[in-house]
């Protein structure tokens, strides 16, 4: 487990500090706010935008919107499952349809970040699966010396979560450009708040502990809180899939 954690560690860094891993997957993310006045114009021009270039699998965009936290009412556009050929595409017309028909609704957020797919921390992952209904999505800035502390929990937490949530999918991301570095951020899927989850006599913790050694659950954590940066290592939001905005 220690080999694994260390070879985790070595990737990380790869990604973030070497160039685009030709064999990797990413991520695009958009994040728009509606004009005041102007928000069913906006859904309205981005749904025709979508369905016009966004609904074929290697340029497909799943738009949710935030609904809680500062960022409540900002839309954010997911372009999911990308090569790094994908970027040498001609965009061009693409792009131009957004500014002349979408824009004039809407303003930016920060502009456009690239991800890259963190593939050891998925869990209940089934790239058939239509979008789910909601999205928790926790942002975490890591101290670079921390990494590690940070990876073994994720996977550790995930390896529990398969079990006991087997109707919530997470993937975990990278940030490749566009913000800090070491920025890494997860997003648990789910159709249902109220869902049935199968029961269990033990903990989180106990299953935890089972699976990794007595204590391991509370010295990993521990690690875990410890390996965020101080003033803004841990942002959640909850958001909503925008069906208005699905490509087909």
């Amino acid at each position: 487990m220690k080999n694994t954690l260390l070879l985790l560690f070595a990737i990380i860094l790869s990604s973030t500090y070497g160039q685009r891993d030709p064999d990797a997957e990413y991520w695009n993310t958009f994040h728009y706010k509606a004009k005041a006045g102007m928000e069913n114009k906006f859904i309205q021009s981005a749904a025709k935008k979508t369905r016009k270039f966004n609904s074929s699998p290697d340029n497909l965009i799943v738009t949710y919107k935030v609904t809680t936290g500062q960022n409540a009412g900002t839309y954010e556009r997911i372009m999911p499952f990308q090569t790094s050929e994908g970027y040498d595409r001609d965009a061009s017309d693409e792009l131009k349809y957004w500014a002349d028909n979408v824009m004039p609704y809407a303003e930016s957020i920060g502009g456009q970040q690239i991800w890259k797919r963190e593939s050891w921390a998925d869990v209940n992952v089934d790239e058939s699966t239509p979008p789910f209904k909601y999205l928790i999505k926790n942002i975490y800035v890591v101290k670079q010396t921390h990494i590690e502390y940070f990876a073994r929990w994720a996977e550790r937490i995930g390896k529990v979560m398969e079990n006991r949530r087997p109707n919530s999918s997470r993937i975990m991301l990278s940030l490749v450009s566009g913000g800090r570095g070491n920025t890494f951020v997860s997003y648990v899927a789910f159709n249902r708040f109220n869902d049935t989850n199968p029961d269990f006599d033990s903990s989180w913790e106990d299953d935890y502990n089972e699976m990794f050694g007595w204590e391991t659950f509370k010295a990993d954590r521990r690690a875990f809180r410890e390996s965020l940066e101080m003033i803004i290592g841990h942002q959640r939001e909850s958001l909503e899939l925008v069906e208005a905005l699905l490509p087909n």
